[in-house]
């Protein structure tokens, strides 16, 4: 029955799964995404054919004669004490998952994963390429920003980790200052002109 904890043998493995045999001789699937709390790259580095463990029958449907099993519902969510390990404002450890084009995944523990939002990455630039700032397996501090137990997500930063530029704007770039910048976008109302340092300067179109 659902719920009820079985011992199988892992048979034959997939993109998606493996597929492990019930003590009945009837198969059922582990699904990739049941295997472990943390990201599974393939089948193969969480179990092997020929394995034998205890898993969760979590779904049986005789319609399509499938039955699903999970194993990473025998070991404890990680997900269920987040808010009591982590808080907005700490800094923590971790190391780059995966990164795509709108920011990083950073490892924090097995199973936990928070995300750099590419706006979060520099002061410098908001549209910065997240591959140039950061590498794959990277270890690094970063700034707990959020946290919500109910979607699984953790909001990182690393900008700001750094001190703002802007804090000192106003004394770099009095009112009558001549400044060099150069123009880095245009837009229907004026341009930006990038000063470094992260600051950006607007002429409007008037």
């Amino acid at each position: 029955p659902v719920g009820s904890i079985v011992s199988v043998t892992i048979v034959n493995l997939v993109d998606f799964g493996a597929f492990a045999r019930l003590p009945s001789g009837i198969r059922g699937l582990i699904h990739v995404s049941d295997m472990s709390w943390g990201r599974v790259k393939h089948p193969l580095d969480i179990v092997s054919v020929g394995q034998e463990l205890e898993v969760a029958v979590l779904a049986i449907k005789n319609e399509k004669r499938r039955i699903s099993l999970g194993l990473k519902q025998r070991l404890p969510n990680p997900w269920e004490r987040i808010e009591q390990k982590y808080s907005g404002g700490q800094n923590v450890k971790g190391k780059v998952s995966n990164l795509v084009p709108y920011g990083a995944f950073v490892e924090l523990e097995p199973g936990v994963e928070g995300l750099i939002h590419i706006t979060e990455l520099s002061w410098a630039s908001k549209s910065v390429v997240p591959g140039e700032v950061l590498a794959k397996d990277q270890e690094l501090e970063v700034l707990v920003i959020g946290i919500s137990r109910e979607e699984q997500k953790v909001s990182l930063s690393l900008r700001k980790l750094e001190h703002s530029p802007w804090t000192k704007a106003a004394e770099q770039y009095p009112p009558g200052t001549r400044v060099k910048g150069k123009v880095r976008n245009l837009t229907t109302y004026g341009a930006f002109i990038e000063l470094g340092d992260g600051i950006d300067g607007m002429i409007h179109l008037s």
